[in-house]
Formats: structure tokens, sequence, C-alpha cells
């Protein structure tokens, strides 16, 4: 009997020690140390890992790291340079493959809206909260403003993309994330309220996720018993920065596989 009591403890004090070593890999105690680096590139294989079709884009900051170009290659060419001028107190003109594009930008060089036309009558707007994460998207057009995007933000990181059909009111999808312990301290995007893989580097549209993302469910309102998803997988470079990004998932059309590479300046 003894002996039986003594293996008992001695297992109920290792299953103690591996519950405390969860909490503290929870809490982020396991994550490694991550400096914040300004990304360099961003490259997306569109051809599923063969590299036939490759786009890569080199970003160019100034003094206050905010982009002012954007070196756009295509299979190694060099396939455009996408434009970034900020004369115009609160304004930002981006000219890509010679088209302007004018946004409203507030005093942390965010920007506020987008402009859809010259008279500048209907864009799409974006609101953030006191610590410069973006909350909400709408769309202003026929003299109404309609709801695209609420977001709800978690100790930093966005748990909830919820979108709206064209009234702004009908929600059409609640996609869901979950989050690893790794940091996102170089600002990775990954929730795409802004479907973009270039424009969102240099918070040009605010805070980026605390967290890198683990996995996404969308809950679709036409759908219901639908159970698309998507898991992240990450390999880091000798600095402990995101080297490569894999987003394997499910949609209506199958499976899916996309996947990124980013680089870093040194400092």
């Amino acid at each position: 009997m003894k002996k039986y009591l003594m293996f008992l403890s001695m297992a109920v004090l290792t299953l103690s020690m591996v519950l405390i070593s969860a909490c503290s890999d929870d809490e982020g105690g396991g994550a490694p140390e991550v400096e914040a680096s300004l990304i360099k590139s961003i490259s997306i294989d569109y051809s599923g890992g063969s590299g036939d079709e490759v786009e890569m884009w080199e970003f160019i900051y100034d003094d206050n790291d905010r982009v002012t170009s954007i070196n756009n290659f295509w299979n190694g060419d060099l396939d455009d340079v996408i434009l970034y001028d900020y004369s115009v107190a609160g304004k930002l003109t981006i000219t890509k493959s010679g088209n302007e594009t004018v946004y409203e930008i507030d005093s942390e060089n965010r920007v506020t809206k987008e402009f859809w036309n010259e008279e500048q009558t209907e864009y799409e707007s974006y609101q953030y909260n006191s610590d410069g994460q973006m909350i909400k998207v709408f769309e202003f057009y026929d003299g109404t403003s309609h709801l695209k995007y609420d977001l709800t933000i978690l100790n930093g990181n966005v748990t909830n993309r919820i979108r709206y059909g064209d009234d702004g009111v009908s929600v059409t999808e609640d996609r869901e994330f979950a989050y690893t312990i790794g940091d996102n301290v170089s600002g990775i995007h990954q929730i795409y309220q802004i479907d973009s893989e270039w424009k969102n580097v240099g918070g040009t549209f605010g805070k980026q996720s605390k967290k890198l993302v683990d996995s996404y469910v969308r809950h679709i309102t036409a759908d219901p018993t639908s159970n698309y998803r998507a898991d992240f997988e990450y390999t880091f470079d000798t600095k402990n920065r995101v080297a490569t990004q894999t987003k394997n998932g499910t949609s209506s059309g199958g499976p899916f596989s996309e996947s990124w590479s980013y680089t870093y300046y040194e400092d």
C-alpha cells in the first residue's frame, strides 16, 4: 500500500509540473525573444511552390519608417515601381502602374480614407482604436455609408473579422482567429481587412495583431454547416523572425495552400 501511494504521489507531482509548464507557455513564457525589424521584402508563389509564378515586393523607407517606394518584381524581373507621395499635408498619393490613388491620412500617417473618384465623394474609410489598430471599415457611395468589416480585438489581437453585405447590416461571414505564442513584432498582415500584400507594410493601415495567427475558422451565414478553416505554419530565421509562412486550408473551391517568404532590414 505504501509503495502504491508513493507511485501515486510521484504521478501527481509529474502532472503538476506538466500543467505549470503548459500554463507558462500559454502566457508567452515559451516564446523566443524577437526584435522588431522593418520588412524588406515579401514574396508569394502563386504556382503552389513550383516557382513559376513568383511576385515580390521590396520596400524602401524614409527616416521616419514610412514606405516611400516599392519595387515590384515578377519572376525576378522588375515589373513596376510603386511610389508614395506625402507632399500634401493630410494626404498620401500612391502611384501604381501609372495610376494614382489619393488617400486621407491622420497625424500618425494612418490611412483614414481611400478615395475612389476625383471628386472624393466615394471612398472607403477606416477607424482605429486608441492603440492604433483598425476596428471598422466602411464604404461610402450613393450618399450612404455601408459597414464592410467590424473587428473584435482582445489583448491586441483580432479575434473576429465580421463581414457585412452591401446593405451594411447583414452579416455574411464571421472569421474567428486563434493565435500562437509567437510575437508579431514586425507587423506581418494576416487578417486581410485590407486585401493587399503590400499596402499594410509600414503601418499605413494601423498596427497588426500582436501575435502570429495559428488558425482561423469561417462562419458563413448563408452556409451555417460549413466548416472552412485554415492553419498556419512558420519557419524562422536566426533572429527568430518569420522567414516563411504557409497557410493550408479549405474553402468552397476545395483545399488550398498559400505561402509567403519574408526578409528584413538589419540594424
